[in-house]
C-alpha cells in the first residue's frame, strides 16, 4: 500500500515537473547512466532528477510523455533495471546508477558514445566525444541520419574495440543490444520507419543529454515500441557486413529477453545477481 502511495505522489511530482524547454544537467549528487535518452529524461524532469526512485511505471509515464516509446519496452527496461539493484531480489525501485553495471542489463562494449568498460578505468557511463566523433565523421557532409550510414557507424565501433579491448564480449544480447542503441536514437530522434533525423538534433541528444525541442524536434507521431525497434534492427543489420549469431532471430521475443537483461536465444538469465 505504502509502495502504491510513494509511486502516486512520485507520477503527481513528475507530472508537474517535466518539460521540454526546461533542461538542467545534473548535480553532483545527481545520478546517470550509460543512456543518454534516460538520461536526457532526467535532465527534462521526465524521470526524477536525481536519477533514484525509478519504478516500472515512472518509465512508462516518462519515457512515453518525453519520447512517444510504448510501455511494452518501459516495462521490459524497467524489469531489468529492478534485477540490477545490487544484494536485493525484490526490490521495487532502482536508480540509474545500478544500470552502469557491465554486460547488464543494458550496458555493453562498443557503445556509441562510451568507452568499453575494461578500457578506461571502469568509466563506461560517462560520455566520452573522442568515440562519438568516430560516429559523427560518418555524417560528415550530411545534415541527416539514415539506416545505411548509422549501420556502418555502429558496426565501425564493434570492429574497434573488438581490435583492442581484450576483454570485448559481444554475445548475442550484446548484438541485440548494439543495434538497438543505434535504433532507439534513429527512432526518437527521426522516424521509426525510416530512421532519418537531422544529425544537429541527434548531436544534442547525445552530446548534452537534451531533448532538442528548442532546435525544432517534437516527439514522434508515431510511437517507439518492440515492433518498429525490430524492424529497424532488421533494417541496420541488412545494411553491413555483421553476422548475424547463428540460432539469434530478431523478433518482438528476442528483443524483450535481450534488453531485459537475458540471453535472446536461450532464454535464460546467465548474468550471475
Amino acid at each position: 500500500m505504502l509502495s502504491s502511495l510513494l509511486t502516486v505522489l512520485s507520477l503527481l511530482s513528475l507530472a508537474y515537473s517535466q518539460s521540454f524547454t526546461t533542461w538542467t544537467p545534473p548535480g553532483p549528487n545527481d545520478l546517470r547512466s550509460p543512456c543518454p535518452g534516460l538520461n536526457s529524461l532526467a535532465n527534462h524532469g521526465f524521470l526524477p532528477h536525481n536519477g533514484q526512485g525509478l519504478t516500472i511505471p515512472i518509465l512508462i509515464k516518462g519515457l512515453k510523455d518525453g519520447l512517444n516509446v510504448g510501455a511494452d519496452f518501459s516495462t521490459v527496461i524497467g524489469s531489468a533495471g529492478l534485477l540490477s539493484v545490487p544484494n536485493n531480489p525484490l526490490a521495487t525501485s532502482f536508480t540509474l546508477k545500478d544500470i552502469r553495471k557491465h554486460n547488464f542489463p543494458i550496458e555493453h562494449d562498443a557503445s556509441l558514445s562510451r568507452a568499453d568498460f575494461n578500457l578506461d578505468n571502469g568509466d563506461n557511463w560517462m560520455f566520452n566525444q573522442s568515440i562519438f566523433d568516430t560516429v559523427l565523421q560518418f555524417y560528415d557532409g550530411m545534415s541527416e541520419t539514415s539506416i545505411p550510414v548509422a549501420s556502418v557507424a555502429k558496426y565501425n565501433r564493434v570492429k574497434t574495440e573488438q581490435a583492442r579491448d581484450p576483454k570485448f564480449t559481444y554475445t548475442p544480447q550484446q548484438y541485440v543490444l548494439s543495434y538497438g542503441e543505434t535504433a532507439l536514437y534513429l527512432s526518437t530522434m527521426g522516424n521509426p520507419t525510416t530512421g532519418v533525423a537531422p544529425v544537429e538534433w541527434v548531436k544534442a541528444f547525445f552530446e548534452q543529454e537534451r531533448l532538442p525541442y528548442n532546435e525544432g524536434w517534437r516527439p514522434t507521431a508515431q510511437e517507439t515500441n518492440l515492433v518498429t525497434l525490430g524492424g529497424m534492427i532488421l533494417q541496420l543489420v541488412a545494411a553491413n557486413k555483421d553476422t548475424l549469431p547463428e540460432g539469434l532471430l530478431i523478433t518482438t521475443n528476442t528483443l524483450k529477453l535481450a534488453f531485459g537483461g537475458y540471453n535472446p536465444i536461450t532464454g535464460l538469465l546467465d548474468h550471475i545477481l
